[in-house]
C-alpha cells in the first residue's frame, strides 16, 4: 500500500489509546504501549515506532502495512483492511448533518490551541509578560473589511510577527465566545506543513481529515450557507518561508496553498493568513496575486513590503512595564532609539533578566547586544568557519565606495554553491535576505545583509581579518579610505573600537585619532568610547592588560583629540568622568574640571559647578600659570555672578592685561584643542563686564597671537564660537549689519555640510538667527527657531543658552505687540528656569541693551 488514508490512520490512533486505557499519551507510555501490543497479539512494535506514530520522534515515512496490521488487530479487527472497511460502513451510516459546522470548528480549536501553545513556549520573552501589538487589531479590521481572500504579515526576521498573531488569536476567541460568534480559526506552523510534504500528502486533503471528516462531506459542509451562516474560516499558516524547505519543498507547498486559495477565494466566508518574511513575499507574491484585490497587504507606499512595525514607544514602556512594573517611566530616548526592534528588545531582556532596567542603557548595551545575537545565531553551532568565511566573500561584493549595498546573486552564485548549508544558516535566522525584483526584462536578484547593524559588523570584521585583526592605523586608514562620506564609517569604527578593547589593544585606541569624523561624528564616537571605557571599568572580569591600561595617563593625541566646547552635552560629561579614573597628571586634572564646569553652566547647576570649583582649588596654584587663561578665576567669577549677583573683577582684571601684553612671550602661542577651551572661556568670562568693546578688542588679540577665525581652517569649531561670540558683542553696540554679516558667512560655510554643527552649536546658531531677526519684518520666523532651541535645550540641558535668548526676546520692544503668544511664553519660562535654578533674574534682564 503506497498511501494510507489520514483520516482513518488518525482514527485508529486514537481508537490505539482508548483499548491501551491511555488518556493522553506521553512520551514515557510509549514503551508501556508497546508491552501491551505484544502480550495481546504476540507482535512486537517498537517504543520508537510509537513514538513516531504520535509524534515524539521524526517520522519520514507513513507507517508500513505490517504496524498498521497489529495496531487494528490490538483494536479486534482482523487488520488495517478489516479495521478502514467497518469505518467507512460507519461513516455511511452517519446523517450527512452530523457533520456540521461545530464540529470542524471543535477540530480546529484542539489543533490551533496546540500550535499556539508550541508557538507561545517559543517566545522569547516570556509569553505572559508579551503586549497587545498596536497595529495588529487595525491590520485584521482592515483585511475584514476590504473583502480579500487573503492577507499577509510580512517583515524581516525579529518583529514579532508570530507573538502579534498568537495575541490576535488568542483574543478573537475570547471576544467570538462573548458575542456568540462560531468563526473556525485553524492555525498551523511551517513545522506541521513541512510533515505534511514529508509523507506524501495533499495540504488540502490533510487539512480537512485532521478536522475528523471526509473531504468531500467536508467541503459540502463549508460550502453549506445554512450550516455556516455568517461564520468565517481562518486558514492561517505561520512562519511560510523559503529558509525553512529543503530543495524543492518550498515551492510544492506554495502550488499546493495557491490552489486552496483559487478554489476558495470567490467563497467570502475562507480567509487565508500568512505570517512571513519580507524576502519570501516579494520572491513569491505573483504566485498569489491571481486576482486583483485578492490580497490585502497594509504596506505602505515606499514599497518595502513590511506591515509590522517596530515597536513604539508606549509599547516599549508597556512591554517594560509588563516585565518590571514602574520602571515604564524611566525610559530614556536612546531605549526607544536602539530597542525598539523586538528582537534586540528580546535579546537584551535574556541577558538581564535579573537586573532589567536596573541601570541606563546605553549604546554599549546595544551593541553588546546585537553581538550576543550574532555570537548565538552565527559564530556557535554548525558550519561557524563556513559562515564566517562566506560573510567575508559577501562584503567584499558589497559596493561600499559607492554606497551600494546590493549583492547581486548571480556574482556570488559560485560562493554560495561552496557553502550552501552556512548560506541556509545565515538565511533562517534573518541574517542575509534575497530579493528577487525582476521585472519583464530583466533578472534582478540580489542579496542583502538582514539590517544596517549585522552589515557594518561584518564590514568590520571583515576589515580587521583582512589586517591581521589589529585596530591601528592601517586599519583606519582602510576605513577612511573604503567609507569616504559614507553614514557607516561612525559605526564599522565603533565595531572596531570593541574588538580593539575587547582583545586587549588598548594602546592602539588613540590610532582612531586618524580617523576623518565630523564634529558630530566626533562627538558620537567620544560617548561611545566613554561608555565602553566605562563598562569596561566597572566590569568584575577586568584583565590585567585593562587594569594596566587604567593605570597611566590617557593618551595626550587622543586627551588634545576629544578635548573641545563644541562636544559639550550630557554624554560628553560621562566621558570627563571615565578619563578620571585614570591617574592623570594635575594639567589633565585642571582641565577636565574646567570642562565639567564649563558643563554645570551651561546646565544651570550650580551645585555641580560649585563641586568643580572645589575640585580645582584643591590643585596646587601654580598648575594655572601654565595656561594662558587662568580657568578658575575665570568659573569663580561666573559662579559668583549667578550665585550672588557679583561680579569678581579679578579674571576680568587678568584678561584685559593679557590682550594688552605684547610681549613676544604670548605671540605664536600653540594651537591646541586645550588652548581654544580656555580663550573661549576667556571670551565668555568678558561677557560679564558688559563691555562689548573689551570683547571685540580681546578678539582682535587672539587674531593676532593665537588664530584668526577667518584665516585659519585648522578648526573651524574654534572660528565659529569666535565669530558667534564678534557677534554678539555687535549686537549689543546695535552694530546689527555686522551681525547680519557673520551670520551669513557661518550660514554659507554650513551649506556645504550638512553634519557640521554639533549640538551645542546648533542651540548657538539659532541663537544667533534671532538676533538678526527679532527687531525686523522677520520678526514672525522667531517662533519657529525657538522651537529649535527649546528642543534641543530640553534634550541636552542647555538651559543657560536657552534662558539667554529668552532674556533677548523679553527685551524687545516690539514682541509683546506683535507676537503676544510668543512674548507670554517666553516670560512664563524665564520665571521657570530663575526660579528652579535660584537665578536673580535681573542679572540677565538688565545686561542687555538693545541700540537702533
Amino acid at each position: 500500500m503506497s498511501k494510507i488514508s489520514l483520516p482513518r490512520y488518525e482514527e485508529l490512533k486514537k481508537l490505539l489509546l482508548i483499548n491501551a486505557g491511555i488518556a493522553n499519551i506521553l512520551p514515557s507510555e510509549c514503551r508501556t504501549l508497546s508491552d501491551r501490543v505484544y502480550k495481546k497479539n504476540g507482535n512486537r512494535i517498537s517504543e520508537t515506532t510509537f513514538k513516531r506514530i504520535y509524534g515524539f520522534a521524526y517520522s519520514k515515512y507513513s507507517p508500513s502495512l505490517f504496524t498498521l496490521n497489529v495496531l487494528a488487530r490490538f483494536c479486534n479487527y482482523k487488520g488495517w483492511e478489516d479495521f478502514c472497511e467497518k469505518q467507512d460502513q460507519k461513516a455511511i451510516a452517519v446523517p450527512t448533518k452530523e457533520l456540521n459546522w461545530r464540529l470542524i470548528q471543535q477540530s480546529a480549536n484542539k489543533i490551533t490551541g496546540f500550535t499556539l501553545q508550541a508557538l507561545k513556549n517559543k517566545s522569547g520573552i516570556p509569553y505572559n509578560q508579551t503586549i497587545d501589538r498596536e497595529f495588529i487589531d487595525y491590520h485584521f479590521d482592515e483585511f475584514i473589511a476590504s473583502g480579500c481572500t487573503g492577507t499577509v504579515l510580512a517583515a524581516p526576521a525579529g518583529y514579532g510577527k508570530t507573538i502579534a498573531l498568537c495575541q490576535w488569536i488568542e483574543k478573537k476567541q475570547a471576544v467570538d465566545a462573548l458575542n456568540d460568534v462560531n468563526d473556525t480559526i485553524l492555525l498551523f506552523s511551517s513545522n506541521a506543513i513541512m510533515s505534511v510534504l514529508v509523507s506524501g500528502r495533499d495540504i488540502h486533503d490533510w487539512m480537512l481529515a485532521l478536522l475528523g471528516h471526509h473531504t468531500d462531506n467536508d467541503i459540502n459542509v463549508l460550502l453549506d450557507i445554512k450550516q455556516r451562516r455568517n461564520n468565517k474560516f481562518y486558514l492561517i499558516i505561520d512562519g511560510f518561508d523559503e529558509h525553512m524547505f529543503k530543495g524543492d519543498h518550498f515551492r510544492i507547498i506554495l502550488n499546493q496553498l495557491v490552489d486552496i486559495f483559487s478554489f476558495y477565494q470567490n467563497h467570502d466566508w475562507f480567509k487565508l493568513v500568512l505570517t512571513t518574511r519580507t524576502a519570501t513575499w516579494i520572491n513569491n507574491r505573483h504566485e498569489f496575486e491571481l486576482a486583483e484585490n485578492s490580497w490585502y497587504t497594509g504596506f505602505k507606499k515606499n514599497g518595502n513590503c513590511i506591515n509590522v512595525p517596530l515597536f513604539s514607544l508606549q509599547e516599549i514602556k508597556l512591554l517594560c512595564h509588563q516585565i518590571k512594573p514602574g520602571v515604564e517611566n524611566f525610559i530614556s530616548l536612546n531605549v526607544v532609539e536602539n530597542f525598539n526592534h523586538p528582537l534586540y528588545f528580546q535579546f537584551y531582556y535574556q541577558q538581564h533578566k535579573d537586573n532589567f532596567l536596573q541601570h541606563d542603557i546605553d549604546h554599549l548595551s546595544f551593541y553588546e547586544t546585537i553581538s550576543t545575537f550574532i555570537l548565538k545565531k552565527v559564530y556557535l553551532g554548525q558550519y561557524s568557519a563556513e559562515k564566517m568565511l562566506l560573510i567575508k566573500g559577501l562584503v567584499e561584493e558589497l559596493g561600499i565606495e559607492n554606497d551600494n549595498y546590493q549583492i547581486n546573486t548571480v556574482k556570488v552564485s559560485n560562493l554560495i554553491k561552496k557553502y550552501p548549508h552556512a548560506y541556509q544558516e545565515l538565511l533562517a535566522v534573518g541574517f542575509v535576505r534575497e530579493i528577487n525584483e525582476s521585472s519583464d526584462f530583466q533578472l534582478n536578484t540580489y542579496i542583502v545583509f538582514g539590517n544596517d547593524e549585522f552589515m557594518e559588523h561584518s564590514i568590520a570584521k571583515t576589515l580587521l581579518y583582512d589586517n591581521g585583526n589589529l585596530l591601528d592605523n592601517d586599519l583606519i586608514k582602510n576605513i577612511n579610505k573604503l567609507l569616504v562620506a559614507s553614514p557607516r564609517k561612525v559605526n564599522v569604527l565603533k565595531w572596531s573600537i570593541i574588538h580593539g578593547i575587547k582583545t586587549g589593544q588598548l594602546k592602539n585606541i588613540e590610532s582612531i585619532t586618524g580617523a576623518h569624523l565630523s564634529m558630530n561624528e566626533k562627538s558620537d564616537i567620544i560617548t561611545f568610547l566613554g561608555e565602553v571605557l566605562e563598562g569596561e571599568h566597572s566590569s568584575a572580569n577586568q584583565n590585567e592588560a585593562l587594569i594596566q591600561y587604567f593605570k597611566h595617563s590617557f593618551s595626550e593625541k587622543l586627551f588634545d583629540y576629544f578635548f573641545g566646547l563644541e562636544l559639550i552635552n550630557s554624554n560628553y560629561k560621562k566621558f570627563l568622568q571615565v578619563l578620571l579614573k585614570f591617574e592623570l597628571s594635575n594639567k589633565k586634572k585642571t582641565l577636565i574640571h574646567t570642562t565639567l564646569a564649563i558643563i554645570a553652566t551651561i546646565q544651570l547647576d550650580l551645585n555641580e559647578l560649585e563641586i568643580s570649583l572645589e575640585k580645582l582649588k584643591a590643585l596646587p596654584k601654580a598648575e594655572y600659570e601654565i595656561f594662558p587663561v587662568n580657568p578658575l578665576n575665570c568659573l569663580d567669577a561666573i559662579y559668583y555672578h549667578l550665585k550672588y549677583g557679583i561680579i569678581k573683577t579679578e579674571a576680568l582684571t587678568d584678561l584685559t592685561r593679557l590682550y594688552f601684553n605684547t610681549g613676544g612671550g604670548l605671540i605664536n602661542l600653540k594651537k591646541s584643542a586645550t588652548n581654544d577651551m580656555l580663550f573661549l572661556l576667556g571670551l565668555h568670562t568678558l561677557l560679564l563686564s558688559n563691555n562689548p568693546r573689551k570683547l571685540l578688542r580681546f578678539i582682535k588679540f587672539l587674531d593676532r597671537n593665537y588664530r584668526n577665525e577667518l584665516l585659519d581652517n585648522y578648526a573651524s569649531q574654534y572660528g565659529f564660537f569666535v565669530q558667534t561670540i564678534e557677534a554678539n558683542a555687535y549686537f549689543e553696540l546695535g552694530e546689527l549689519d555686522k551681525v547680519s554679516e557673520i551670520y551669513y558667512s557661518i550660514s554659507s560655510a554650513l551649506k556645504k555640510s550638512n553634519n557640521l554643527l554639533t549640538s551645542y552649536m546648533k542651540i548657538v546658531f539659532h541663537s544667533l538667527k534671532i538676533k538678526i531677526i527679532i527687531n525686523t519684518p522677520k520678526q514672525n520666523q522667531v517662533a519657529a527657531e525657538m522651537k529649535h532651541i527649546n528642543n534641543i535645550a530640553a534634550e541636552f540641558g542647555y538651559k543657560f543658552d536657552k534662558l539667554y535668548i529668552i532674556a533677548i526676546l523679553l527685551k524687545s520692544p516690539t514682541l509683546q505687540s506683535s507676537m503676544p503668544e510668543l512674548f507670554k511664553q517666553a516670560n512664563n519660562d524665564f520665571d521657570k528656569i530663575t526660579r528652579e535654578n535660584g537665578l536673580n533674574s535681573k542679572l540677565f534682564l538688565q545686561t542687555i541693551t538693545i541700540k537702533k
